[in-house]
């Protein structure tokens, strides 16, 4: 999917963390949007860094965890493949969150949950998503190649990560969802007039 789909589904499996889990990360949902639609519209890989220094919103913070995966893209020069194993496996899904959890604790929950559902929504693309070395029906490959090399193990459709109606229809689902968790906590809606032309805009939607 997109990077900005990544995002925002990111931040509503924060959401979700924050209404299950741990609601004392919730603050004011509606207010972190702003910070989430800059970050989907002007961040780059880099920046994925500021979350792990604990001080961003939670919600933004599940934005940030929800592209990390992506950064196999910058380890291309190391011939690391995009969608290997290193990144986008199941391995990922234990190995990824624990470190973020050293670092911040508060968000490990977040962190397992945003980077679950980069892993789960990449597996609806054509190219499919890494599971686990050694197991069928490539056993006999080693480790390294499950790690550095990209084989489609896992594949849920064949969606591709450009189809702007479908990331249009994932994205809008997901501040839906985002929406309810938000009243549901009675978090501030006075901010919701301003917001969602911006989410629309960068949607490409028009009115």
């Amino acid at each position: 999917m997109q990077k900005y789909t990544h995002i925002i589904v990111g931040a509503t499996a924060a959401a979700l963390v924050i209404a299950f889990i741990s609601p004392e990360l919730k603050g004011t949902l509606l207010s972190q949007f702003q910070n989430l639609m800059n970050l989907s519209r002007f961040s780059s890989t880099w920046q994925v860094q500021l979350a792990l220094s604990g001080s961003v919103p939670a919600l933004v913070a599940g934005g940030f965890f929800g592209i990390i995966p992506d950064l196999d893209q910058v380890l291309k020069r190391e011939k690391v493949m995009h969608r290997s194993g290193l990144l986008h496996s199941i391995l990922t899904l234990i190995w990824l969150p624990l470190v973020i959890g050293i670092i911040v604790p508060q968000y490990f929950a977040i962190a397992t949950a945003a980077i679950f559902s980069h892993w789960f929504i990449d597996s609806f693309n054509p190219t499919g998503v890494r599971t686990l070395p050694y197991i069928l029906p490539r056993k006999q490959e080693g480790l390294k190649d499950f790690l550095w090399n990209h084989e489609r193990d896992l594949r849920l459709a064949k969606l591709r990560y450009d189809n702007h109606a479908v990331n249009v229809a994932v994205c809008s689902i997901c501040v839906a969802i985002i929406a309810y968790i938000a009243l549901s906590l009675q978090a501030e809606w006075t901010g919701i007039i301003e917001v969602l032309p911006q989410i629309m805009q960068h949607l490409n939607i028009t009115l």
